[in-house]
């Protein structure tokens, strides 16, 4: 009988060095023996873990900035600069108001008054039927004057100053890297109340 000859199909493990049947790891294309495949999974499988407990630090981490007391504290600041800027806005816009209220009331009030006054004395001189030219042209002029008076209350306007009245509040982010110019202005926010 013939003997066939069987090729060998033995290999060097990578980590004993010795000649024994091996299995490829696809992932770093290296020869382990069974025994050692199964320690070269073990290894693997520790690393694995070892990054699922550095994601999870990391998680813990990201989770403790997002609820950091000092972004609330910023937070808040934000929230009083609005307020104290609306606080400020709203007096202003009433100041307004009562100066337009008080103005006119008072400018109407004389009015009324001249008006009055020319009132009777043309009913004293219709009554005492004591009047000529002269008088006519007064109380003519006098009738002007009270037009003139009451077109006068639309001349007031308002005026916008450039002055600030809210001081300008910003949020800078600082970056360091390549885009750190892009992200400093993408999150940079200006804003100023005129």
């Amino acid at each position: 009988m013939t003997s066939v000859a069987i090729p060998s199909t033995k290999t060097h493990c990578v980590t004993c060095g010795k000649e024994k049947r091996a299995v490829r790891c696809e992932g770093c294309l290296q020869l382990f023996c069974y025994d050692h495949f199964l320690n070269h999974r073990e290894d693997l499988n520790k690393q694995l873990d070892d990054i699922e407990i550095n994601r999870d630090l990391f998680r813990q981490s990201l989770n403790e900035q997002t609820n950091h007391p000092q972004i609330h504290l910023l937070v808040k600041q934000i929230d009083q600069w609005e307020k104290d800027s609306i606080k400020k806005i709203q007096q202003t816009a009433s100041d307004c108001r009562q100066l337009i209220i008080q103005h006119t009331t008072k400018h109407v009030h004389e009015i009324e008054n001249n008006l009055t006054k020319m009132t009777h004395q043309l009913r004293d001189l219709r009554q005492e039927n004591d009047f000529n030219e002269y008088d006519l042209k007064q109380f003519h002029q006098k009738s002007k004057q009270l037009s003139e008076q009451l077109d006068q209350l639309s001349n007031i306007t308002i005026r916008e100053e450039s002055t600030q009245l809210i001081n300008k509040i910003s949020v800078a982010v600082a970056f360091s890297g390549k885009q750190e110019k892009e992200q400093r202005l993408l999150y940079q926010q200006n804003i100023l109340i005129r």
